[in-house]
């Protein structure tokens, strides 16, 4: 009697239990997330590209006028701006093209001080490319910055000659000229020539009317055509690339009124050759439209009528299996069309030794003079000089090779002797 109690009464205890556990079973079937609509498939892991610049000089400078007794100041340092670090990633797409995205940072002036703004995010856009379509938006160089490259030091020597400069920028960070939010569509005929369509918030950081700026709207659009020259042949072909460009500014009345600019350039193989080569590099850069006729500070140099020309002539030596040296003369030239005794001339002589693969002891005198009217406008500097020794190192290091962009890194940065 006992055991066929006891009996009922186990098996009901394991009716109970099984009933629990299929209410317990049926609980996620109810609370579960929803699946995503296109679930995670295994793929093939992206490819990564880093590459990093260092460049550290030391720098013996002096300025003529520069204080308050018109004597002269002393502009030594130990300069390590422009150095970078550049990461991309890129993965080839389902139906062809690539899919692309690239973050860098860039060491700034401030950097020296070791004070203020330490680095720049001058790279950082997600890019898509096809055999003969590329679009990209984000950050990244001013497409007015890529007809020409000068063979200075650094990327921002000279670049109130070499670079079309943005109205909206205060001027204490010279990389605004070089850098912008773009939303860009390239046209490309065989790999060979090259149609640019963008729209830019060209970086905003002058005081307006109203105060400090804190506009990210679209301020500036344009388009170019570049025609480059077959890939490996730029040591023997005769033109190596040119190109022209259109670009607008929406500049507001009370800073002179809209501005437009045109631009055109290119570099040439004066002698070409595998072992001594010499090119000559030319760019001009126009404004007009701006109603300016004084500068009341830096930012209205930037704005007003001017023309700007540059020239570089450089000389390669690459004899095979020794390492190679360079030696360039950067030239400028910059006239305002409204603003009197406001022009100005740059000058670079620069010398590269390479040492080893990528490593190099660079030389570079730095010479600008300026009109007295310009000289106002930077706080009374009408000459400045600079000697700069040190040492730059480029790397470029890629894991899992997959696809090849065409938008290389290494195009994104400024280069010295080619690797």
């Amino acid at each position: 009697m006992r055991t066929s109690q006891g009996s009922k009464r186990q098996t009901l205890r394991q009716g109970v239990a099984l009933m629990g556990l299929a209410m317990i079973s049926a609980i996620p079937a109810f609370g579960q997330a929803q699946q995503v609509p296109i679930p995670e498939q295994p793929s093939t892991a992206p490819q990564i590209e880093i590459l990093g610049t260092g460049v550290a000089t030391l720098d013996l400078g002096r300025s003529r006028n520069s204080t308050p007794d018109g004597g002269k100041a002393s502009g030594s340092q130990i300069n390590i701006s422009d150095s970078s670090l550049v990461v991309g990633a890129a993965q080839r797409l389902y139906k062809g093209g690539i899919g692309s995205l690239t973050v860098g940072g860039l060491a700034l002036d401030q950097t020296n001080t070791g004070r203020g703004t330490q680095l720049f995010l001058h790279q950082a856009f997600a890019d898509y490319q096809a055999q003969s379509l590329e679009a990209y938006i984000g950050r990244t160089d001013q497409p007015t910055a890529q007809i020409v490259t000068f063979p200075t030091l650094r990327g921002d020597d000279l670049v109130t000659f070499t670079n079309l400069l943005d109205p909206f920028s205060s001027g204490e960070n010279v990389n605004e000229h070089r850098y912008s939010n773009v939303a860009a569509i390239t046209l490309n005929q065989k790999l060979t020539t090259f149609e640019n369509f963008h729209v830019q918030h060209l970086i905003e950081s002058a005081d307006t009317s109203r105060g400090p700026s804190t506009g990210t709207g679209l301020n500036s659009y344009g388009a170019s055509i570049q025609h480059l020259g077959l890939p490996g042949l730029e040591a023997v072909e005769k033109y190596i690339s040119y190109g022209a460009g259109y670009e607008h500014r929406s500049i507001g009345r009370t800073d002179g009124g809209s501005s437009e600019a045109l631009y055109a350039g290119g570099v040439f193989n004066l002698k070409p050759s595998l072992v001594n080569l010499i090119d000559l590099r030319v760019l001009d850069n126009y404004t007009f439209g701006s109603n300016l006729r004084s500068f009341r500070g830096t930012p209205d140099t930037f704005r007003a009528n001017a023309n700007a020309i540059t020239a570089a002539v450089r000389y390669l030596h690459s004899p095979f299996g020794k390492p190679a040296y360079q030696v360039s003369l950067t030239a400028g030239y910059k006239s305002y069309s409204r603003v009197s005794q406001a022009g100005s001339i740059g000058l670079a002589l620069t010398g590269v030794k390479r040492l080893g693969d990528g490593f190099d002891v660079v030389a570079q005198y730095l010479y600008q003079h300026r009109g007295d009217a310009l000289a106002t406008a930077y706080g009374g500097a009408h000459e400045e000089n600079a000697v700069q020794l040190g040492f730059v190192f480029n790397f470029d290091t890629l894991f899992n090779r997959s696809v090849g962009p065409r938008r290389s890194l290494l195009n994104l940065q400024h280069q010295y002797i080619p690797n």
